[in-house]
C-alpha cells in the first residue's frame, strides 16, 4: 500500500509542519466523529495540503473539495460515529 514518506520532505516543508503544529497544537477540536463540521481541522487540512505537500486551493480546488468530501463520508460511517446522537459544542474561549 502506498503511503506518504515524510522523509522526503524538503526543509521547507518540514518547517512549515513544524510551524503548522505549534500554531494550532492549543486549539480544540470537535470529536473525530464531528470532524466534518471541525473549523480547525479544516484548517490543518489546508494548511497541510498547502504548506507542506504543495496542493494550493488555487491549482487544485479539486483535490481539497475532495478532502472535504472525505471528511463527511468517514464521519457517516457506523464504525466512526458509533451511533451517537448528541453533538459537542465547543466554547469560542
Amino acid at each position: 500500500m502506498p503511503t506518504l514518506d515524510v522523509r522526503q520532505f524538503s526543509d521547507e516543508a518540514l518547517a512549515n509542519a513544524e510551524r503548522i503544529f505549534n500554531e494550532l497544537k492549543h486549539q480544540k477540536m470537535l470529536p473525530f466523529n464531528q470532524m466534518d463540521a471541525d473549523p480547525v481541522r479544516h484548517e490543518l487540512d489546508r494548511l497541510l495540503l498547502s504548506e507542506v505537500l504543495g496542493i494550493t486551493e488555487t491549482e487544485r480546488p479539486d483535490v481539497h473539495e475532495g478532502l472535504a468530501l472525505l471528511r463527511k463520508m468517514l464521519c457517516q460511517e457506523p464504525s466512526i460515529h458509533g451511533g451517537k446522537k448528541s453533538k459537542v459544542k465547543l466554547d469560542a474561549s
